[in-house]
């Protein structure tokens, strides 16, 4: 992944990672200030949401790139390079804030409806991190001039070549801002699962028109199949606590 660096000083950053931490450290203040009490339990369980959610993103991308780091496995502990999957984030994130939130006493359902923010955010920096990087770039078309100004643009893809393609970053960003509105007018215990379908249903729709490398299992990328698969659980899941509710 060729992804652009900033610098501060005598640091360096790629802006794909540097985007991907203010989402998480955003997400992290916003659950920490919206349950101010019982700080350190708070704490706990965002620590924790937080680092199984980044083993979970690495373990996804490798598994779905299984050919490529067999043959290269001393970038299997290097996810700077590149390579997180967000399905593989939201697994680890919940086992995480699951775990602990059993360990520490608190609500996991009060916490999931409070932290349902993090999945925009999140979207929205890994988006914008792939405009910068050339990553979840899409399928080339043959000039700019036979599309809508907003269905394509000229970008790179993860080797650097320079050609006119669907603007997929252009669609997660707008994917990503369409949840958080969604969200905001949802009910506090049903928004985790209605972002999550929405999440879910975009990224399956954008994948259609995505030219980076996926494992194929018929004419679906694997990534898309595990989109169905969240879709799925998210409405079962959102009528389950309609229910409830009820």
């Amino acid at each position: 992944m060729l992804d652009p660096v900033l610098y501060f000083g005598a640091f360096r950053l790629p802006v794909y990672s540097l985007m991907l931490l203010v989402a998480v450290v955003t997400a992290f203040v916003s659950a920490v200030y919206r349950l101010p009490y019982r700080f350190a339990q708070v704490i706990d369980v965002a620590l924790a949401a937080v680092v199984l959610g980044l083993i979970g993103a690495r373990l996804e991308y490798v598994a779905l790139a299984w050919d490529y780091f067999a043959a290269h496995p001393a970038e299997l502990l290097h996810p700077e390079l590149g390579g997180l999957g967000w399905h593989g984030a939201v697994i680890g994130a919940y086992a995480g804030l699951a775990l602990m939130a059993r360990w520490r006493g608190l609500d996991r359902r009060e916490l999931l409806s409070r932290g349902a923010w993090a999945l925009p955010l999140i979207a929205l920096a890994g988006w914008v991190g792939c405009a910068a990087a050339g990553c979840g770039y899409g399928r080339e078309v043959d000039t700019l001039a036979n599309y809508a100004d907003w269905l394509v643009w000229e970008t790179r893809d993860v080797y650097g070549i320079l050609a006119p393609r669907y603007a997929t970053a252009r669609f997660g960003v707008a994917l990503a801002v369409a949840v958080a509105l969604v969200g905001a007018l949802t009910r506090r215990e049903r928004r985790v699962w209605v972002m999550l379908a929405l999440l879910s249903a975009g990224m399956f729709g954008i994948g259609f028109l995505r030219a980076d490398a996926s494992p194929l299992v018929g004419s679906l990328r694997a990534d898309q199949i595990i989109d169905a698969v969240f879709l799925v659980m998210a409405v079962q899941r959102l009528f389950t606590t309609e229910n409830t509710v009820r």
